[in-house]
């Protein structure tokens, strides 16, 4: 592990809930986002931080060039999106489609169906797991000589940040169980109290359970009742509505839109 990927854990530190923009998370003022978004790939491979990235540029690939010259009978704006793209790649951004969260769609869309391949993306926003937490506070070490470089906020960071991780640490033996059926529980009493109407947007329930379980923890739960066919599961369709902290709730997909509402079958 590079000094450089350290600096950017520890940057996260003085982020609200250790996560935020990778603008904000540079190693230094001379590292520029290319390389900051080279060594967030790094910690995200490693499983030290959760990634949330937005696809910059799309390109046509031998299937959607085969609708196209098939005239095949489609949805205009489809087309529209596979013409643009015929020639040569094409930033999403250059795709004139109101409003944005439709265009995105439409691609999703294209992408799902192996029209179109997604050349490249760019991180936005980036998070410190539980594992990133457990190795800055258990694990890692500077090796070798030499002095690492940090300012007094980082540094006050990590000691706020080591003090709240082990004060925080709950002996396995006195910790409470908690179980799929628990958090079904709380699925419908949130539903009923926010009053919903069995959409209910999952960050009330990551609330609820935020000092209890981890995220990856409250995730791997949600996943197994929707497996038991006791809930199902909705992306979100228009982010517009919900703040930042609330969107990065949700559970981040490869494409598209993160799974968002909870429906209690």
């Amino acid at each position: 592990m590079e000094i450089q990927h350290i600096k950017i854990l520890l940057k996260l530190l003085g982020q609200d809930n250790y996560q935020g923009k990778i603008g904000d998370v540079k190693p230094n003022t001379k590292t520029n986002i290319e390389q900051t978004q080279k060594l967030c790939y790094e910690l995200y491979n490693n499983k030290l931080i959760h990634l949330k990235e937005k696809n910059v540029t799309i390109k046509i690939n031998n299937n959607g060039q085969q609708v196209l010259n098939n005239r095949e009978n489609r949805n205009k704006l489809e087309i529209n999106i596979l013409k643009k793209c015929k020639n040569k790649e094409i930033r999403i951004s250059k795709i004139n489609i109101i409003p944005a969260s439709k265009r995105d769609l439409l691609i999703e869309k294209l992408v799902k169906e192996n029209l179109i391949n997604i050349t490249n993306k760019k991180i936005i926003h980036v998070e410190l797991t539980d594992k990133g937490k457990q190795y800055l506070a258990e694990e890692y070490l500077a090796e070798g000589l030499g002095h690492i470089n940090l300012t007094k906020a980082v540094f006050n960071n990590y000691l706020n940040f080591i003090r709240d991780y082990f004060i925080g640490k709950i002996p396995p033996k006195i910790k409470e169980k908690i179980t799929p059926d628990d958090i079904l529980k709380t699925i419908i009493r949130l539903d009923r109290t926010l009053n919903t109407d069995n959409y209910l947007p999952i960050f009330p329930l990551r609330n609820e359970y935020k000092s209890l379980l981890s995220r990856d923890e409250l995730d791997s739960m949600i996943f197994e009742l929707q497996k038991e066919n006791k809930i199902s599961l909705s992306r979100l369709v228009d982010a517009s509505q919900y703040s930042a902290e609330e969107y990065d709730a949700g559970i981040p997909q490869s494409i598209g839109y993160p799974i968002f509402y909870l429906i209690v079958k």
